[in-house]
């Protein structure tokens, strides 16, 4: 049942309403007592209570209390001073510390404002509900009691060497050939517990192809990989499940879709964030230097030592230089207030991002203080960051281009840009002459490429270092970058011992180094770590499950959860070591085992009530796609699925409503053709300031810092953007066409089809009957809004001209795709690049079928909810952008009907009131005779006529404009002398109604929840 466009302005305004609801549910539940859960304390661990420490106890604190407050404690916070409270929890408004901080009256510190990054902190803080642990009863976390390193702390789980545990010999189970299903079916007898059987076939499948490709098997591969598992011996069945893994292994789409869980933890983004959110050049080049080398199978220990030191390495390849644009992935201030301030927030988000990646740790949490709860003191913070204090920082524009020549590397952002544009035009010029046809214009081209001066430059967004001998690094008191306290050399943390690392400096004419990055990723990289293998391998797994053997996979501290099975922690992560840090070994190794096999069926009552959250692993988890892979899947199904690698990347289309969040509409984005659109969502362009809902919606990666494990919410946005998203509704359409030319006319043929492209199986008698019943409705209503025209203004009132300029005057109003002339009618302004649409004279589309002087049109106009104004065209004409001709303007904000004349300008020729309510199926009736304009508006008429003194008489064309939401035209019809044109010609054969019908379903199916979860 197809929606109108208008309704994702509506889904807009509900999503508002409902997050506004879940914010103030929110802020009641965290202004009681409850303890502060494990994230919340650590977001004040780590940001709050420093802030108050540094800033505020000097003066409110337990030795002194100016105004009689003190902020040494919520309770303290909570009573206020001579004031009042100081703030009120998730109440911005009526906080008047936000007040102080803000110096928005009163001003706190009085020493000078804090800067903006602490202000957002402490005011997120509140927002949330000001948590505090331990505020009642106990702390969710314990804190340490001082910094010192005990032999408890160096005997955690988490710090012991890795040891390959003995395979347990079971009692109640018969023994299976798996070590893996050894030590799950050990604890499942411990707790006496049966596990479930194996997954139906087409389900494996189905597993496996999403597993590792994020992409569903097409109905042919579904069959003959079903037929195979599930007939013949058992050795037959177990060769063809492994020779399935290993064709889904060897496939490009593997490291894409693998890929993109690497690029979650390392916040891969191509642009800086913060209000101008400029991007990042050839920042894609380290997203495809991912996805090859997971493809490549590359050696995890070789993937570590290229991204935290690739231009260290002895045997630097360009590969391993790309890979240190792991270094430059994070958001970046190119205004900051303190820039040595600014410089060591670069640092920390590369200590942040190496301890979620590769370690497991929360490093970030020891910056300003000693670690709170894991043995992390502040110096050994300094220590590890000392490693990284050579890498250059992230910089304005400097060299021109000349001297890549000299400085094959280089982290220039304008450097970057024009030697991506010379990169770009050599890639052409290379296309064009392999398409030549005359050996002259393949060697002119060939010329012309070689003459751009690219031969041996590699270029990246990678670090190198400015020379061999780094800058001091002090340990900084409360984190602040202009308080040094003692200098301290690199180190490793001192829970995992003290034994100094090799450093042999790097003396290249290039790429001169301190050698520091290389020792460090040597270490972490080294088998005897115990948190590397470990770490990777519960990712592994914690991806093939729904759920990691460690459920927090980036915090492997005592405020993350322990190990479900420590012996099959330690057992996969020796594997991995042992197979050569083969990533693809580890893969096999864990979908061959029939605990990854199991049904994720939850019917064993016993089971379910002993171990609800399946901690122990009785069974599989059922599991949502994520947003890229739903995306993706819905193109494959529809048919429009481009599977080009590479590259920068497309732009998501997007809607006006999206772009008018951003404070410069539009800029920095750009319009991708129609076939980029359909690529791969792991090939989106990544602008942290501006998603694309489709991906936003369905639980979309935070680009901002590491994301582990990806959220998974059942919200009505969702469901509402399905149905009624631009994207879903064309590849309706796209799917709607591919089954009537894969299935001919027949509506079974072509429900058996749909459903086989969305869930590779047959309906059901029951879903093949309803569908049938669908279609029967569908048409005649389909029928009836035949003649139905429906125009959608697809910008917001604002735009930057970069983007502006790259769009289609269709682009504007969407609307009937043939037939009609569209323009974008005026824009001006210019202030920062950003114009203004004047909406007396917006966006619109002329009929082409028919031209009129003297006669007569009739319509029947129906508003959206949030329409602005709609206007029925006569005798019109483009000129330009700008329309010429005569308006009936509808104003339903204003209640008000006008006749105006477009020309130089705009002239009100008569006005009447509205008719109160009038927005469904209004009757609109215009009659033009020489000067003579007569409008008829409502079932009551309300009269307009009008003599023009200046008149365009003239024939010209008629049309429609509208502004702020969807406008529809019913039975639009024109009459003169020579005949009579409707919109639209009868269906005699109802063809037109059938395929609408079809599509209308194939919307349906693309919402089944099958399709989106596999089990």
């Amino acid at each position: 049942m197809a929606c109108p466009r208008g309704a994702y302005h509506r889904l807009r305004v509900l999503t508002w309403q409902l997050l506004t609801a879940g914010i103030i549910a929110q802020a009641v539940a965290w202004a009681g007592d409850a303890p502060a859960t494990r994230d919340e304390a650590i977001y004040f661990e780590t940001h709050v209570r420093p802030l108050l420490v540094e800033h505020c106890q000097g003066c409110h604190g337990p030795e002194k209390q100016k105004g009689g407050l003190r902020l040494d404690s919520r309770a303290g916070i909570l009573a206020g001073g001579d004031s009042g409270p100081a703030i009120v929890p998730g109440d911005l408004g009526e906080s008047l510390l936000v007040e102080a901080i803000r110096y928005e009256g009163l001003e706190m510190p009085p020493a000078g404002k804090l800067p903006e990054a602490k202000v957002a902190a402490l005011t997120r803080w509140i927002e949330r509900g000001a948590p505090w642990p331990g505020a009642a009863g106990e702390p969710v976390v314990q804190v340490r009691p001082s910094a010192a390193i005990t032999a408890e702390d160096r005997g955690y789980w988490a710090f012991q060497p890795i040891a390959r545990p003995e395979v347990p010999r079971l009692k109640r189970f018969a023994q299976p050939a798996q070590a893996i299903d050894a030590l799950v079916l050990a604890r499942l007898e411990a707790a006496g517990l049966e596990p479930n059987g194996a997954a139906p076939a087409r389900k494996l499948v189905r597993r496996l192809y999403f597993d590792l490709i994020g992409l569903p098997p097409t109905p042919e591969e579904a069959e003959s990989w079903t037929a195979r598992l599930d007939g013949g011996p058992d050795d037959a069945r177990e060769a063809a499940y492994a020779d399935l893994i290993d064709q889904l292994l060897a496939r490009p789409q593997y490291g894409e879709r693998w890929g993109r869980h690497w690029l979650d933890v390392v916040r891969f983004g191509q642009t800086n964030g913060y209000e101008r959110d400029a991007e990042k050049p050839l920042a894609w080049r380290y997203r495809d230097y991912v996805i090859r080398a997971l493809n490549e199978d590359k050696p995890y220990d070789r993937f570590i030592l290229e991204q935290l030191a690739g231009d260290e390495l002895p045997d630097a390849t360009p590969d391993s230089r790309i890979a240190t644009a792991f270094y430059r992935l994070g958001i970046w201030d190119d205004e900051p207030d303190d820039r040595r301030q600014a410089e060591m927030d670069e640092l920390d988000d590369v200590m942040v991002a190496t301890g979620a990646a590769f370690l497991g740790l929360t490093l970030g949490c020891a910056r300003c203080h000693d670690h709170k709860i894991d043995p992390i003191p502040q110096a050994d913070y300094y220590r590890l960051l000392a490693f990284f204090r050579n890498v250059r920082p992230y910089a304005n524009p400097g060299d021109p281009l000349e001297s890549a020549t000299l400085l094959p590397l280089s982290d220039d952002r304008a450097l970057a840009a024009a030697l991506e544009r010379r990169q770009e035009r050599a890639a052409e010029l290379e296309r064009r002459a392999r398409a030549a046809v005359s050996p002259d214009e393949r060697k002119r081209l060939e010329e012309e490429r070689k003459g751009l001066g690219l031969e041996g430059i590699e270029w990246t967004l990678g670090v190198r270092e400015p020379g061999t001998r780094p800058p001091a690094t002090h340990v900084l008191i409360r984190g602040n970058a202009g308080s040094p306290g003692d200098e301290v050399q690199p180190g490793l943390p001192r829970v995992l011992g003290d034994d100094p690392l090799e450093i042999a400096v790097r003396d290249h004419p290039h790429f001169p180094s301190s050698g520091r990055r290389l020792a460090l990723a040597r270490w972490i990289a080294s088998p005897s770590n115990p948190l590397t293998a470990r770490v990777m391998a519960n990712r592994v797994w914690h991806y093939h499950f729904g759920r990691g053997l460690v459920p927090t996979t980036a915090d492997f501290g005592r405020a993350g959860e322990p190990p479900s099975h420590p012996e099959l922690l330690d057992w996969l992560a020796s594997e991995l070591i042992a197979g050569g840090w083969s990533l693809k070994h580890l893969h096999r190794t864990i979908l061959l085992s029939e605990s990854y096999r199991r049904s994720s069926s939850a019917a064993r009552a016993a089971a379910l009530a002993a171990d609800p959250d399946n901690k122990l692993l009785w069974r599989q988890k059922l599991r949502r796609l994520e947003a890229e892979v739903i995306r993706d899947t819905v193109l494959a199904v529809s048919g429009q699925l481009n599977l080009e690698a590479g590259g920068r990347g497309f732009f998501p289309r997007l809607g006006g409503e999206v772009l008018a969040g951003a404070s410069r509409p539009g800029a920095g984005w750009e319009v991708s053709p129609a076939p980029q659109q359909c690529r791969r969502s792991v090939y989106t362009f990544i602008k942290r300031t501006l998603m694309a809902p489709m991906l936003e919606t369905l639980d979309y990666a935070n680009h901002a810092q590491p994301m582990a494990e990806r959220p998974t919410t059942t919200v009505a946005p969702q469901a509402l953007l399905l149905w009624n998203d631009r994207f879903m509704q064309q590849q309706a359409a796209a799917l709607a066409a591919r089954l009537v030319a894969e299935a001919g006319d027949d509506a079974r043929a072509q429900i058996r089809r749909a459903y086989r492209l969305a869930v590779q199986r047959d309906p059901t008698p029951r879903e093949l009957e309803l569908a049938e019943q669908f279609l029967a409705r569908e048409r005649p209503r389909q029928v009836a809004q035949h003649a139905r025209l429906t125009f959608h203004p697809n910008v917001p009132v604002s735009l930057h001209t970069s983007y502006l300029q790259q769009l289609d005057a269709r682009d504007f109003l969407v609307g009937p795709a043939e037939g009609w002339t569209y323009a974008r009618g005026r824009w001006a302004g210019g202030y920062e690049g950003i114009l203004t649409v004047d909406p007396a004279r917006g966006p619109l589309a002329l009929w082409d079928a028919v031209r009129l002087a003297d006669g007569v049109v009739t319509a029947r106009v129906t508003l959206g909810a949030a329409a602005e104004r709609a206007g029925l065209l006569v005798r019109g004409r483009i000129a330009g952008d700008l329309y010429q001709g005569y308006e009936v303007a509808l104003d339903p904000r204003a209640g008000r009907m006008a006749v105006l004349r477009h020309g130089g300008r705009v002239d009100t020729l008569g006005e009447r009131p509205l008719p109160a309510g009038a927005t469904d199926r209004l009757p609109v009736r215009v009659e033009l005779a020489g000067s003579t304009i007569r409008v008829a508006v409502g079932d009551s008429p309300t009269l307009v006529e009008v003599d023009d003194p200046q008149p365009l008489t003239d024939a010209g064309q008629v049309g429609l404009a509208a502004w702020g939401a969807d406008v529809s035209v019913d039975e639009l019809a024109v009459e003169t002398a020579e005949g009579r044109w409707e919109v639209a010609p009868p269906d005699g054969q109802g063809q037109l109604a059938a395929r609408r019908a079809l599509q209308s379903l194939c919307l349906l199916v693309l919402n089944l929840n099958e399709m989106f979860y596999v089990d």
